[in-house]
């Protein structure tokens, strides 16, 4: 526990206070034994008994200066490191949020190279050429694109990739299904272990089963979904590639209202 606060002149007061004291208690202890032996206090003990109170105290203030200037430092130093630390802290923000624009730009930049720019008569053509663009950089074995449609509120599909069936998938409305629960969420699903029965691709080697699926919402600007991608692979779906198949969803609708509105006029 601390006597005395480094920090409290009045305790620096106290201190002075106590050596002119001693100083003094040492003097007049001398001085009485010289009376006591009947013999005058020499004028020399007098002088150096003032001179060593006055150099006390100049120490003294000498001393409290020094520890004033000290906690000055301290207290700038301080104050400095803490500029610096939430100057760092603004930085490593700053750069966080610039990797993340960064990083946002790049996935829509991506997104819309995959959509076709050629001209089209019919939005199954142009969901194939879509579909086949990103299987070839993604390693997608088969790829299904459902659209709502309006009179039935039911998702069917329009368009398909390395699909082989006599028959197409089932329909369904939002929160029916896997699709239709990304649909109803409106958020992308991305699964590593599908059911055997769920997905089967034929290719000329045979049968398989891919174990990864990820199936995504295309959402019109109203914040409606109205369709659905769905993508097999043998190979795990990345948190980028998920990112910027996400953006696909959210910029096709407006790509797939245009050819609906070239081909009624």
């Amino acid at each position: 526990m601390k006597i005395f606060s480094t920090n409290s002149r009045f305790s620096y007061g106290i201190l002075l206070v106590l050596l002119v004291i001693s100083i003094s208690g040492i003097f007049f202890s001398l001085h009485n034994q010289i009376i006591q032996a009947q013999a005058k206090t020499p004028l020399l003990a007098v002088l150096f008994t003032i001179v060593s109170i006055a150099l006390a105290i100049l120490i003294f203030q000498r001393l409290i200066a020094g520890i004033s200037v000290n906690n000055n430092y301290v207290k700038e130093l301080e104050q400095l490191k803490k500029a610096i630390l939430e100057r760092t802290r603004q930085e490593e923000a700053a750069q966080e949020d610039f990797v993340e624009q960064q990083a946002a730009i790049d996935h829509e930049a991506e997104a819309i190279a995959y959509i076709p720019k050629e001209k089209f008569d019919s939005e199954e053509k142009f969901l194939e050429v879509l579909l086949s663009n990103i299987a070839k950089t993604n390693d997608i074995v088969q790829s299904i694109a459902f659209k709502k449609n309006e009179e039935t509120s039911m998702f069917e599909m329009i368009a398909s990739y390395a699909y082989y069936s006599e028959s197409a998938p089932p329909t369904f409305a939002d929160g029916e299904t896997l699709p239709g629960q990304v649909a109803k969420n409106q958020v992308a699903l991305n699964l590593s272990e599908v059911p055997n029965d769920y997905i089967t691709v034929l290719s000329g080697l045979g049968k398989g089963t891919p174990k990864h699926l990820l199936i995504v919402p295309i959402i019109s600007s109203e914040h409606i979904s109205t369709g659905v991608l769905e993508f097999a692979s043998f190979k795990e779906f990345t948190s980028d590639k998920v990112k910027t198949l996400e953006k696909l969803g959210l910029l096709l609708n407006e790509h797939i209202s245009r050819i609906g509105n070239s081909i009624e006029e």
